[in-house]
């Protein structure tokens, strides 16, 4: 557990007021989650879902009924971000984000991000104070699982097909766990001076049992331009650049998802929400193993890849340009860029010293080159 901040010990509960009336609303999380959207998920590696806490209104303008289902999930949404606003003013409260950084010396670093704070729901200082965070946080211990990978008896209604359901045209599979230490929640403010998170995975690799990565937009009024949008990156596939809208929820594979977020121009809030799974970083799914036909059938390399946690082996090799550019975007002049940039540069050159690999990478950019179609845009 994380121990209680000084700042936070003596702190009174958030009492309000919230931007508009709003009732809480479990149930709606699995109606969002729909049939087609745990298919999304299970075809492309993640999925979109609007309207995830409810049904939206005017994305958060006056006048929208919130005792109606398509008003109360935009005022939900609403209260939820007044909750995180009201932890951001707090001194010490919210902390920077920071990235984990290894040297080529295997030396490990943490590097805060510029303009980006959060809050770990699992602090129980932070959670005492915040009812509205508090609650979605425990419902979030099974409730993101039920609605994103139902069991046997849920689905037996007829009413969807779980994540453990296979079928042939679907690339990917998952199983999520359920209970207190199988989910994190954080809260996060960008304070919209160009914050932004480099092209990564969620789940790098062991010790890691992250499966799921839903974040759930807390954003009134966005418009085009403000930025902060979410760039999804399925591997030696097309591009989808995701709009933070607020109500809006995206869920992906945390090992098989390559993404990064844009810099944000406008103050941006959201949760993020990790949901383990039992059966992330097997062996076979940490180490890269093809077979002697990987060459001889480029097309399908690259769809084996896309589908397992190995792409994490060469991911950089493929997208070399892509993290080194998002890295420079991310830190900035801030203490620590540089030497990522330098890291990411080091690892990049060590293709050379494998011939077949290398001959491989090249061959799989080159795919990427002729698959890879205009960003596709969720506005």
């Amino acid at each position: 557990r994380l121990e209680a901040t000084a700042a936070t010990v003596s702190m009174e509960e958030f009492t309000g007021p919230y931007p508009r009336p709003f009732a809480r609303d479990f149930e709606a999380w699995s109606r969002a989650v729909t049939p087609a959207r745990i298919a999304e998920l299970r075809r492309d590696g993640f999925t979109v879902v609007d309207d995830f806490l409810g049904g939206g209104g005017a994305d958060g303008a006056d006048g929208a009924d919130a005792s109606s289902s398509s008003g109360n999930g935009d005022a939900w949404a609403l209260a939820l971000r007044e909750e995180i606003e009201w932890l951001s003013a707090k001194d010490g409260v919210m902390r920077p984000n920071r990235t984990h950084f290894a040297n080529p010396k295997g030396e490990r670093f943490l590097f805060a991000k510029p303009g980006i704070v959060e809050a770990d729901m699992h602090d129980e200082s932070v959670a005492a104070i915040v009812p509205e965070l508090r609650a979605f946080f425990e419902a979030a211990a099974t409730r993101f699982a039920d609605a994103f990978d139902p069991q046997p008896e849920d689905a037996s209604s007829g009413r969807r097909e779980g994540g453990g359901q296979h079928g042939s045209d679907f690339t990917y599979s998952y199983a999520l766990s359920r209970g207190h230490d199988a989910r994190t929640v954080k809260v996060q403010r960008n304070d919209g001076t160009g914050g932004c998170f480099p092209t990564h995975y969620d789940n790098p690799g062991p010790p890691s049992k992250r499966a799921l990565t839903c974040i759930l937009y807390l954003n009134p009024h966005w418009r085009t331009g403000d930025g902060g949008e979410l760039d999804l990156v399925p591997f030696c596939a097309t591009p989808t650049r995701v709009a933070p809208r607020l109500g809006r929820l995206v869920a992906f594979l945390s090992d098989r998802m390559l993404h990064r977020v844009a810099p944000a121009f406008a103050p941006r809030h959201c949760l993020t929400v990790w949901v383990d799974g039992p059966d992330v970083n097997s062996p076979k799914e940490c180490g890269l193993s093809l077979p002697p036909s990987a060459m001889g059938d480029v097309p399908g390399t690259a769809r084996a890849l896309r589908a397992s946690a190995s792409q994490r082996v060469i991911s950089r090799w493929c997208y070399p340009d892509e993290y080194e550019a998002s890295l420079r975007e991310c830190m900035r002049d801030a203490e620590g860029g540089e030497a990522m940039v330098e890291s990411h540069l080091a690892h990049v050159a060590k293709l050379r010293d494998n011939p077949p690999l290398r001959k491989l990478v090249d061959a799989l950019r080159e795919h990427r080159r002729d698959v890879e179609e205009k960003l596709t845009v969720v506005g």
